[in-house]
């Protein structure tokens, strides 16, 4: 039984491993073949006032578990200094606490929410950038 355990373990940290980089690998083939495209639609989605632009850009889930990764223009590049760290929190011009951000180029990230949260939406996090 034991050995079963540690092979299931293994096979979920490898999963994990490989998924994580297989994501960033994606979006940076994707980004390399559409950024021109992905930038126009960008700058042309509309934003509620101290929100930085953003579009929807990768998303999965299952059972109603939803998670959704954004496309963010950081105009400042603010968002440099938390960039590949794990270290989520809440951060300036994005209404909701922030699970990982990851670079694409200067002034361009992926931005990833927990699972559940959505921007614009009022979900157990508060997504929407008020108070009520």
């Amino acid at each position: 039984m034991r050995m079963l355990t540690r092979i299931a373990v293994t096979t979920s940290v490898l999963s994990a491993v490989l998924l994580i980089g297989c994501q960033s690998s994606s979006y940076a083939v994707r980004w390399s073949r559409g950024s021109r495209d992905y930038k126009s639609k960008v700058l042309k989605a509309p934003t509620a006032v101290g929100e930085l632009k953003h579009i929807e850009w990768d998303g999965w889930g299952w059972a109603g578990q939803d998670t959704t990764v954004y496309l963010v223009f950081d105009p400042t590049d603010s968002l440099s200094a938390v960039a590949n760290k794990q270290n989520p929190g809440k951060l300036k011009g994005i209404p909701c606490e922030v699970f990982v951000v990851r670079p694409l180029e200067s002034d361009w990230y992926t931005v990833q929410f927990y699972t559940n949260e959505f921007w614009g939406r009022h979900n157990e996090l508060n997504c929407t950038g008020s108070n009520n």
